[in-house]
Order: C-alpha cells, then structure tokens, then sequence
C-alpha cells in the first residue's frame, strides 16, 4: 500500500484553540443537537485563513476569485 502523502500547516496558538473549539462544538452537535456557537470577527478570520492555506495546500482551486466569472465551489 503506498504511503499517503502529508499535509503539514503550522497555526499560532489562538488559531488552533479556535480551530480546536470549532471542531469539538461540532461533533457536539452532531452528537446531541447542541447549537453551534456563533464565531467572533477575528476567530472567523483566523479560520477563513487556516481554510484558504488548506485548500492551497491540497491543490485545491480557491472558491473565490481564481476563476473569473465562475460559480464559487460549494463544499457543502
């Protein structure tokens, strides 16, 4: 079986606390309906950048404004 590349991204602590944060609040939901917590500015920012360093690092095309006049991809 051939070793699966890796995918390495390095975040400043209050980033991966917010990432940590949003992943546990998720699973909480989808375990128990637990209401998902509304993010703050910066925490959205902060993860709106983890997401866009993923996606280039997956060699992924960016959702927005790398093809002009296209539909943004939908992840969802």
């Amino acid at each position: 079986m051939p070793e699966e590349e890796e995918v390495v991204l390095r975040l400043d602590r209050p980033t991966a606390t917010t990432l940590a944060d949003l992943i546990y609040n998720v699973g909480e939901h989808q375990a128990a309906g637990m209401p998902i917590a509304r993010l703050s500015t910066d925490d959205s920012e902060r993860l709106g950048r983890v997401l866009y360093d993923l996606w280039r690092a997956l060699g992924i095309p960016l959702p927005y404004g790398d093809v002009r006049g296209r539909e943004p991809r939908r992840r969802i």
